[in-house]
């Protein structure tokens, strides 16, 4: 069938494609998922990174077909190409691709902290916001320099792990505050604030790795909360009135 939606410059886009592609992508993007998830529980690197990168694919391509790209959507796509930029920069191993996927995730956060404040929050809502930032950064540069002391981390990287815990924790507290933005529905701004906080998690997880404090199975638990992070801000996104 033929479908017809707007763009967020008014141009129609037309598109030929049958109705039930989105959900069939997003149950392919599930399946493939599932697969990612299990190679890492079961430790075959192999898989698990020719895997990666097909989730953030699936995603972008869901987000595509299931909504039309509106401004208010728009940063969230690019968000989500920084994210997979950032997946594949991250397979390789050394201190200069993981700079290289921490700049691109920093990219995708602060398109996410745009797309998020689109629409703002009444001023009492939002100066709680900004207090929560403040004693989170306070927090996060205490606990980064505690870690650091009894670590092998190379001093030369605390600035990017603190500049982009910023971002991140900024990204999740923008997602909470959805619960107060006009134009997001419930249930949207239920899924962009737990997907916030599970990518804040997951992040901090990574940053907990680096600075040798690891959970038992720690690469599923990144990978799991990141996965459902994006999964839950995607279906924010598309539920949004824009």
């Amino acid at each position: 069938m033929t479908r017809v939606s707007s763009a967020g410059s008014g141009w129609l886009v037309r598109e030929t494609m049958p109705e039930w592609m989105p959900e069939a992508i997003l149950l392919l993007t599930a399946l493939v998922t599932l697969v990612n998830w299990t190679a890492i529980w079961r430790e075959n690197i192999t898989a698990y990174y020719v895997t990666k990168p097909l989730v953030l694919h699936g995603l972008i391509l869901y987000f595509l077909t299931q909504v039309p790209l509106t401004p208010a959507r728009l940063p969230f796509l690019i968000g989500l190409i920084f994210s997979l930029i950032g997946d594949v920069l991250l397979i390789p191993r050394g201190t200069r691709w993981f700079i290289a996927g921490m700049s691109a995730f920093s990219l995708a956060q602060l398109s996410y902290i745009w797309g998020f404040n689109i629409s703002l929050p009444s001023m009492p809502v939002l100066f709680v916001g900004v207090l929560a930032l403040m004693a989170g950064v306070l927090v996060l540069h205490l606990a980064i320099d505690r870690f650091a002391a009894v670590s092998d981390i190379k001093k030369s990287l605390l600035p990017f792990f603190k500049g982009y815990g910023v971002l991140v924790l900024a990204m999740a507290i923008s997602a909470v505050l959805c619960l107060a933005r006009p134009g997001w529905s419930e249930l949207a701004a239920v899924f962009a604030g737990i997907g916030g906080i599970l990518f804040f998690v997951s992040d901090a997880m990574i940053g907990l790795d680096k600075l040798d404090r690891r959970l038992p199975k720690y690469k599923f638990w990144i990978i799991f909360t990141y996965h459902l992070g994006q999964f839950l801000i995607v279906a924010s996104i598309t539920r949004i009135i824009a």
